[in-house]
């Protein structure tokens, strides 16, 4: 099939992106080391930008070359993701050089710019000649925000046995749509280190007024001042459908999927709720109580889910949080504090929690919940309803909720 045929609709859609000079007004950001989404500790190692000009990228021992894939530009989009690398059925990346002693996170960023419907999914190979296996279920190539698609930034952990050989292979599988694409790759390296306790903040899809690509940065560099924590983000909640989950010791659901354009297949709800019986944590912050409305067993996790025949929440507004339970290592020895954000009163469900927190509404009077934990055979799981905006994370009170909760999850504190 060729470019022209294939990238047809690009040209299209795309279209509306320029002035009527033709004049490019759609910019895209290219990722840079330090980026509050990278897990901290780590060394970006090496960065490709998929396009015919770069296909190969070394920095000592390690390097990162496309196998196959033609360059193409996207109409209308400037900047780091408007090109990629595509072809029909799968475009292929061979990593070498890989140690034993260091830990890895190969990073990625697609997104389908011409909203052609493309699902992909992700397979890896250890070594020159070993089977290829799926480590991210297919999933729809984009991330929304604001109820539009956009780039999706995603992290897989190269945990045993990728790493092992020395060298991996890596593709992008077309799985529905014209063709596989990818705009950009990372590398992240780090001595290998069993020290620190590993939590992944999981987002990419949301109501529209919540803002997630500001939210889950604050809330990463809130927990990253808790000594112990390594925290990371990715942009792709199919994750919890894969293999490398394993890697972390907690996730927090910081996103609401919606099925109709970001469906989660059966292997995302079944991977949540072995995670969590393994022995790992969980956390869910704001409208993560809405996360997989479509399945009837994420009560019996999430302790009480969104109820969308409920009130949804107070006015937003200042409102005082006090403790419930001052036994609880989450909220020993901390005081009442005030925060500006939603009182959230449409959560729903019998499952067996241990509240708190709550505060008091001020529509109907009564206390409501704000943060528990739920009594789940294997992990931990704490809940917590704050969170609106970027500004709740920065606050002493409900930052130190994080914090804590969300340590106590990952089994850094018993």
């Amino acid at each position: 099939m060729s470019r022209q045929i294939v990238f047809f609709t690009a040209s299209v859609l795309l279209s509306a992106f320029l002035g009527a000079t033709g004049e490019t007004i759609l910019e895209t950001p290219s990722l840079s080391s330090g980026d509050a989404m990278l897990p901290q500790g780590h060394r970006m190692a090496l960065h490709l930008d998929c396009s015919d000009s770069e296909r190969t990228v070394t920095a000592g021992e390690l390097s990162m070359t496309c196998l196959n894939g033609a360059g193409y530009d996207f109409p209308g989009v400037s900047g780091a993701l408007g090109s990629v690398l595509y072809d029909p059925e799968r475009v292929t990346f061979l990593l070498d050089g890989l140690r034993p002693d260091r830990d890895y996170v190969l990073g990625f960023t697609w997104w389908d710019a011409d909203n052609s419907g493309r699902v992909q999914s992700v397979q890896f190979a250890a070594g020159a000649s070993g089977p290829w296996q799926t480590v991210l279920p297919p999933v729809r190539v984009a991330a929304f925000h604001a109820d539009k698609p956009t780039w999706a930034r995603v992290l897989l952990p190269l945990a045993a046995p990728y790493s092992q050989g020395g060298t991996l292979r890596v593709a992008f599988v077309q799985e529905a749509g014209p063709n596989a694409v990818v705009n950009e790759l990372w590398l992240l390296e780090r001595e290998a280190s069993e020290t620190v306790k590993r939590v992944l903040i999981v987002t990419g899809d949301d109501y529209a007024g919540h803002d997630w690509r500001a939210t889950a940065p604050a809330l990463a560099l809130a927990l990253r001042q808790v000594k112990g924590l390594e925290v990371s983000i990715t942009e792709c909640p199919a994750i919890y459908g894969s293999s490398l989950l394993s890697h972390y010791d907690a996730t927090v659901v910081h996103f609401k999927n919606y099925d109709d354009r970001l469906p989660l297949g059966p292997e995302c709800r079944e991977g949540i709720r072995a995670h969590v019986a393994s022995g790992k944590g969980l956390a869910l912050c704001h409208f993560g109580c809405g996360a997989f409305q479509d399945w009837d067993g994420f009560v019996k996790l999430a302790g009480r889910i969104y109820n969308p025949d409920l009130r949804p929440h107070d006015p937003y507004g200042a409102f005082t949080v006090s403790m419930t339970q001052e036994s609880h290592p989450v909220t020993s020895g901390m005081i009442p504090f005030e925060v500006t954000d939603e009182l959230y009163t449409c959560l729903d469900g019998n499952a067996p929690i241990r509240v708190l927190c709550e505060a008091q509404s001020v529509v109907d009077q009564r206390g409501y919940p704000m943060a528990f934990v739920t009594e789940v055979p294997g992990g931990r799981v704490f809940h917590c309803l704050l969170g609106h905006d970027a500004r709740v994370y920065e606050a002493s009170g409900p930052r130190a909720l994080y914090q804590r909760g969300i340590a106590w999850a990952s089994g850094l504190v018993e």
